[in-house]
């Protein structure tokens, strides 16, 4: 029996001497394994549907438990992330997040259109990549089930302006009136660059993004118990 999906390759491991195995972010099964023979070898024709960020409509041959790709039609593989290191590990990022909270056959069409969209944008953007990942981030983890509240406003529902406050285990923000001494202060920049990002507008502060992406990791670590070393990567190499 086959089957038509598209999907996006998330990555995929050594099977045999010239096959692999993929997992593949599709939007009609959620992540699903498939096994992909000879892609190893020079000039093999499916070589790109094994590459991670490969955008494609898959066929797939079911036998027994495993799938295998038996074609593929190029959508896109969006080429710039691997030119430029911060949007390789922007989208790198994306593709981890998926990886960790979508486990095999959860289906998330909100999801999958998101994770479309942002390696779109980090890949052909004319804006900082980083923002578009801390879009990402925050709309996948309400989707995920972590929300965090970015909704611009502190529990009293006011604006925040001044000092800020942000509670990991609510994944809240707290004006320095309602602040109830459970949190810690954050500078006011990175709340900044969060609320902007999230909106999808121009962030300014390259200083309050790098700290936004900081608040994140620590968020995912610290509330979601996940670790994304795309994202300590980049990180890093933004100082």
């Amino acid at each position: 029996m086959e089957e038509k999906l598209s999907g996006i390759v998330l990555g995929g491991i050594s099977f045999s001497e010239n096959d692999k195995i993929l997992n593949v972010f599709t939007l009609e099964k959620g992540v699903i394994s498939a096994k992909i023979k000879g892609v190893k070898k020079a000039g093999a024709k499916l070589k790109f549907a094994s590459e991670p960020f490969c955008f494609a409509e898959f066929i797939f041959s079911n036998k027994g438990n495993m799938r295998t790709v038996i074609g593929a039609s190029l959508i896109d593989s969006f080429y710039p992330v691997r030119e430029d290191i911060i949007k390789y590990f922007c989208a790198g990022t994306v593709l981890e997040f998926i990886k960790k909270f979508y486990k095999e056959s959860i289906v998330s069409t909100e999801t999958f259109l998101l994770t479309v969209k942002t390696l779109e944008k980090i890949a052909y953007g004319e804006y900082n990549p980083k923002s578009a990942l801390i879009s990402f981030l925050v709309t996948a983890l309400n989707l995920a089930g972590y929300a965090l509240d970015e909704s611009g406003r502190c529990v009293c529902k006011k604006p925040i302006v001044g000092k800020v406050f942000f509670d990991y285990r609510r994944g809240a923000f707290f004006c320095q009136n309602c602040f109830d001494g459970v949190g810690r202060e954050i500078n006011y920049s990175t709340y900044d660059a969060l609320q902007k990002a999230s909106a999808g507008e121009l962030v300014d502060s390259a200083n309050g993004v790098d700290n936004a992406l900081k608040l994140l990791e620590y968020y995912l670590q610290n509330k979601a118990e996940e670790k994304l070393n795309s994202l300590t990567e980049l990180i890093k190499i933004c100082g």
